[in-house]
């Protein structure tokens, strides 16, 4: 089997004295995910070739090969689209293996299509309400139990998320989200704001001091630690204050491999919450902070029910392990 290991989003070079010592502050290269891909490979004595996913003839390269291996650096709503609609093509047009599949990547950086999934697979999560039609949100706007959470679709590190406290400041944000950014749009003739207005909102979880990240990758593999939250403040994520100490409840890790195993994801991350007894998962993201993995105690290995088997202490990086669920998933060694 022939295997592809993707380099996206290259640094950019700029032929002008000036500019370019400018411009090589800003903008280095990205290739910390597909270079420890290639270091794992390595390791298990396993071929591969690189190739730059980004540029023209990415089709005619990648008909080369049998499995794909591709971690983009950058999220966003542009980037997010641009990486899932290859991932797409390479899976169900040209019948490829690629890690990750679509089935971890098509709700990426998208918190509205994980509401769709969480609610359709039944998976224990808050309630959640998302609409795109302005009449609806102004209309439910008395039925909410107050404070809740806003969030923008897309973000990571708690961008775009807000403790919304009362009826009159859900009204001001839906008429921003519906109306404001809608005219302003219109008179600037700009893509600035999307025309196309949307409201998520989700339940609170009140007194979570930090919350819990697990990451199952492929069926086999699980690390899990805490993250604090800021100072005053109810969110967790992108805090940097995180707890290797405190011990991971077994439960969730076999729960959250479940709906790994049943969803036949190659990687995910699912950020966990608590009420009194109760734990919900609140969101899932195919990819993460490595160094954040590297910093942890360990990995546990996992056997066929979810159940730990053993834990591998040790500084790891996730890309030795998305390498090790490729070697056991297609049986290379």
């Amino acid at each position: 089997m022939k295997i592809a290991v993707c380099i996206s989003n290259n640094k950019i070079k700029i032929k002008h004295a000036i500019l370019d010592k400018f411009t090589n502050k800003i903008f280095k290269d990205n290739y910390n995910w597909g270079r420890k891909f290639a270091d794992y490979l390595d390791k298990y004595n396993i071929d591969y070739d690189f190739i730059n996913i980004d540029k023209n003839d990415w089709l005619e390269e990648i008909e080369k090969y049998d499995i794909v291996l591709w971690k983009p650096a950058f999220m966003g709503p542009q980037s997010s689209q641009h990486f899932r609609s290859k991932v797409y093509f390479i899976q169900h047009i040209m019948k490829k293996r690629i890690y990750p599949n679509y089935e971890s990547v098509w709700h990426f950086d998208n918190k509205i299509s994980q509401s769709y999934f969480f609610k359709y697979k039944k998976i224990n999560a808050p309630k959640t309400f998302a609409t795109f039609d302005y009449n609806e949100a102004m209309a439910k706007l008395e039925d909410f139990n107050y404070p809740l959470i806003f969030k923008e679709s897309n973000g990571a590190g708690s961008s775009g998320v807000k403790l919304v406290k009362s009826y009159k400041q859900l009204v001001k944000i839906v008429n921003n989200k519906f109306i404001y950014h809608n005219i302003i749009s219109r008179i600037l003739k700009s893509n600035l704001f999307d025309r196309f207005g949307e409201i998520y909102l989700q339940e609170f979880l009140e007194n979570n001091k930090a919350d819990l990240r697990i990451n199952i990758i492929g069926n086999k593999y699980a690390t899990g630690f805490w993250r604090k939250n800021r100072s005053n403040d109810f969110r967790a994520s992108g805090s940097g204050n995180i707890d290797y100490e405190t011990e991971i409840p077994e439960n969730i890790i076999r729960y959250c491999w479940q709906i790994s195993r049943d969803n036949n994801f190659d990687s995910m991350a699912y950020d966990v919450l608590f009420r009194d007894n109760q734990f919900f998962i609140i969101e899932m993201s195919y990819g993460y902070a490595d160094s954040a993995v590297y910093n942890s105690a360990g990995y546990y290995e996992l056997d066929g029910e979810g159940n730990i088997i053993e834990f591998n202490k040790g500084r790891y990086w996730p890309q030795e392990l998305w390498v090790k669920w490729l070697i056991q998933n297609e049986t290379i060694i």
